[in-house]
C-alpha cells in the first residue's frame, strides 16, 4: 500500500508542527468555543479539521447544513496562516466574511463585485499576513496577471466549495473550475487542498478527486440523509391542477419557503396566483436586472413575504436556515438538482417539506431540451462523440429523477442509493419520511398537521437553545446573528419559537412601551386570529415579529402563564366525525349546496346534510358567492 503524502503547507520546525497539531486534537472544543460560540463538533467535522492539521488532503462529501465551512475556517483559525477558499457563492461570500469578521478572525473575498484597486489591495493584505480567509470566485483564475500576484502567496489551505462543479459528469459543471488545478501548478509550495460538496455521485467524487489531483486524500462521506426532511411526490398531477396543489399545500403549512418552476414565465404565473390568494409571493429568475433579484433576495430574508416563485436561479448560496418547504411545480432534471434545491429547506434542524409535483409531460419535456442541445452542439461543431457522452450522462440523469417520481419505493432510500450513502439500506421502505412509507394516498392531506403551539420546552431544537444560551448571555440580536453566521430574522424566530414554547425572555427587549399599546389596540379592532390585517393597521417599522411576540405575550397572560396545550388536528380523526372532509367538491354537490341553501336550510344542518364540518360549509358558500347563511341559533 503506498504511503499518504503529507504536505508541509507552510514553514515551520517539525516541533512547532506536531505542537500545532496537538492544539486541536488534545482541544478542539475550545477552540470551537472560544472563536464560533458552538460546545460542540457536529458529526464527521472534528476528524476533517484533525486531518486538514495533519497537512492531508481531503474529500468531504457532507449534507446540505452539515457545518463543511465550519471545515476550513476552524483549522485557519488555529493554523494562523491563510487559507483560501474557491467557492461560485457570490452572495454567501459576504455574508461569511462578515461573520468571520464579527469573531474576530481577519477575513476578505475576491470576486467581480469589487474594484481592480480593491481586489489588489485585499491581496496585498493577504500577502503581509493581515488576513487569515480569503475567499476567491473561480472565474478569477482566468486573468494571468492575478495568477501570478496570487502565486506569490503563502498559503496553508486550499478549500475548494461546491467541488461538484469541476466534474463534467455533475449537475452543475462549470469550466472555471478546471483551471484551479493549473494554479495549484504554479503555487512554489504545494498547500493542503479540500474539497467540498454536498451533492456528488460515486462517479462525480472519483473525478473531484482526479481532477484537483488529491494527494493520498482522506474521503470523508458523512452521509447525505437529512431526517427532518420530509419526501412526497403528486404522481401525474395535471398541469392545470397544479396551482390549485400549491396553494393548498401551502396554506396547510407555516412558515416561510420556495416553490421552483421550470420556466420564467411560469414563477410570475404563480406569484400571482398565489398573491391573489392572499400568500405573499415574489418571482425570481435569471431574466430579471441583478438590483431587483437583490432586492428580492433581500426581503426574502428578511421575512418580508413569505414564498419566493423561482427557477434555479435562485438559492445559490442563500443561507436561510428556517425556510419550511420547497415545493418542485415540474420534475428537475436530475437528482442532484433536486436534492440540492429540496435541500434548501430545513437547514435549522426542525422539520420541513419536500414536494414534487409530476406529470408524464416534465420527462417528454426535458427529453425535448436535451434533443435541442444536441443540435445546438452539433451546430457549433463539436466532436459527435463528445456529444453523446454528454448526453448519455444527461440522459441516464433524467431516468434516475424519472424513477424517483414515479416508482413506489421509498423516496429516502432511492436518493441516498444515488449518492452512494452506506446507510440507504437500512430504511427498506421504512424511513417514517416520505409519502410511500407513511401510505399517504393523498401525500399531505393525510398527514397529522401539528400546530406550533406551546407545549414546553422538549420540542425545542438544539440550534433553537443555542440561541437561547447566547440570548441569557445578554447578547442582542445582531450579535447572535454574526457570531452564529444566521440572519437576525432566523434568530428572532428562534426566540419566539422558546417564548412560544413557554420560555422565558423580557418582550420589551424586542417590542416598546409604545409599540406594545398600538399592537393591542390593532388586535382588539381586528382580533388575533390572522396577522396580516392587523399589520395592516400598524406603522411599517412595526413588524410582523413584534406583532408575534405580543399575539404569545397575550394569550399567555389570558392562560394565566399556565401551559396552553398543543393542538393536533388528525386529518384522519376529522374525517371519523365529517366523512366528507377533504373531499373534493363535485359540480353535483355545488348545485345541491346551492339549491339547499336558497331555501334558507341552517349551516349546521347542511354541515349534517354533506357530512363536513360548519366553517367547510361557510367557506365553500363564499366561493359560490351566496356569502355566509346563518344557523338556527342565529350565529
Amino acid at each position: 500500500m503506498p504511503k499518504p503524502v503529507i504536505a508541509r503547507p507552510f514553514s515551520v520546525n517539525l516541533c512547532l508542527y506536531i505542537i500545532l497539531i496537538k492544539k486541536i486534537i488534545q482541544m478542539p472544543e475550545k477552540y470551537l468555543k472560544e472563536y464560533f460560540h458552538f460546545r460542540e463538533f457536529r458529526p464527521g467535522q472534528k476528524e476533517i479539521i484533525e486531518t486538514i492539521l495533519e497537512g492531508r488532503d481531503v474529500a468531504a462529501l457532507m449534507p446540505t447544513g452539515g457545518g463543511k465551512s465550519l471545515c476550513y475556517q476552524l483549522p485557519a483559525v488555529v493554523s494562523g496562516k491563510l487559507s483560501i477558499v474557491i467557492s461560485p457563492l457570490i452572495a454567501l461570500m459576504k455574508d461569511q466574511v462578515e461573520a468571520l469578521k464579527a469573531r474576530g478572525i481577519p477575513a476578505a473575498f475576491i470576486n467581480s463585485s469589487l474594484s481592480y484597486n480593491e481586489i489588489y489591495a485585499c491581496l496585498n493584505e493577504a500577502r503581509m499576513g493581515k488576513i487569515r480567509i480569503l475567499y476567491v470566485a473561480p472565474e478569477r483564475f482566468r486573468n494571468k496577471e492575478f495568477c501570478s500576484f496570487f502565486c506569490t502567496l503563502d498559503i496553508f489551505l486550499l478549500a475548494v466549495d461546491e467541488a461538484h462543479c469541476l466534474s463534467q459528469w455533475g449537475h452543475d459543471f462549470r469550466p472555471d473550475y478546471l483551471k484551479i488545478r493549473d494554479y495549484i501548478g504554479m503555487l512554489e509550495r504545494r498547500p493542503v487542498i479540500a474539497a467540498f460538496t454536498a451533492t456528488a455521485t460515486p462517479e462525480v467524487k472519483d473525478d473531484i478527486i482526479a481532477r484537483l489531483d488529491l494527494h493520498a486524500p482522506r474521503v470523508f462521506i458523512r452521509g447525505f440523509d437529512r431526517p427532518n426532511l420530509y419526501f412526497l411526490v403528486q404522481y401525474n398531477m395535471k398541469s392545470k391542477d397544479r396551482y390549485a396543489e400549491i396553494l393548498r399545500i401551502i396554506s396547510s403549512l407555516s412558515g416561510s419557503g420556495i416553490v421552483y418552476a421550470l420556466s420564467r414565465k411560469e414563477t410570475e404565473v404563480i406569484a400571482g396566483y398565489l398573491c391573489a390568494h392572499g400568500i405573499p409571493t415574489m418571482s425570481y429568475h435569471a431574466g430579471m436586472d441583478g438590483a431587483a433579484r437583490d432586492k428580492i433576495q433581500n426581503d426574502f430574508m428578511e421575512n418580508k413575504f413569505r414564498v419566493i416563485a423561482a427557477t434555479i436561479a435562485f438559492g445559490m448560496g442563500v443561507d436561510k436556515s428556517d425556510i419550511r418547504f420547497v415545493i418542485h411545480s415540474g420534475m428537475p432534471g436530475s437528482l442532484e438538482g433536486y436534492y440540492q434545491e429540496a435541500g434548501r429547506a430545513g437547514r435549522d434542524g426542525e422539520k420541513a417539506y419536500c414536494v414534487l409535483l409530476h406529470s408524464g409531460k416534465d420527462e417528454t419535456t426535458h427529453k425535448f431540451f436535451l434533443r435541442k442541445s444536441r443540435e445546438a452542439m452539433e451546430a457549433q461543431g463539436k466532436d459527435h462523440w463528445e456529444i453523446t457522452r454528454l448526453l448519455s450522462v444527461k440522459y441516464h440523469r433524467l431516468g434516475k429523477i424519472t424513477e424517483y417520481a414515479e416508482k413506489i419505493k421509498c423516496r429516502r432510500q432511492m436518493i441516498l442509493e444515488y449518492f452512494g450513502d452506506p446507510e440507504a439500506g437500512r430504511h427498506n421502505d421504512n424511513c417514517s419520511g416520505c409519502d410511500v412509507c407513511l401510505g399517504w394516498k393523498r401525500r399531505i392531506k393525510k398527514h397529522t398537521l401539528k400546530i406550533p403551539e406551546p407545549s414546553g420546552h422538549g420540542l425545542i431544537s438544539a440550534t433553537i437553545k443555542e440561541t437561547v444560551r447566547l440570548y441569557e448571555e445578554k447578547f442582542d440580536v445582531q450579535k447572535i446573528a454574526k457570531m452564529r453566521g444566521l440572519s437576525a430574522a432566523t434568530i428572532t424566530g428562534h426566540l419566539i419559537s422558546w417564548y412560544e414554547a413557554g420560555g422565558c425572555l423580557a418582550v420589551n427587549d424586542f417590542v416598546s412601551a409604545d409599540e406594545e399599546k398600538q399592537i393591542a389596540w390593532a388586535f382588539e379592532k381586528t382580533g388575533m386570529d390572522k396577522l396580516k390585517p392587523v399589520k395592516e393597521l400598524l406603522p411599517k417599522e412595526i413588524s410582523y415579529e413584534k406583532i408575534r411576540f405580543m399575539a404569545i405575550k397575550i394569550r399567555r397572560e389570558k392562560a394565566g402563564h399556565q401551559e396552553i396545550k398543543r393542538q393536533t388536528y388528525n386529518v384522519e380523526q376529522i374525517r371519523k366525525r365529517y366523512p366528507g372532509a377533504y373531499l373534493k367538491w363535485s359540480g353535483e354537490d355545488d348545485a345541491e349546496l346551492m339549491k339547499e341553501a336558497s331555501r334558507g336550510t341552517a349551516v349546521h344542518d347542511l354541515a349534517r346534510i354533506f357530512q363536513r364540518n360548519t366553517g367547510a360549509i361557510r367557506s365553500r358558500l363564499r366561493k359560490l358567492g351566496i356569502g355566509k347563511k346563518p344557523d338556527s341559533s342565529g350565529k
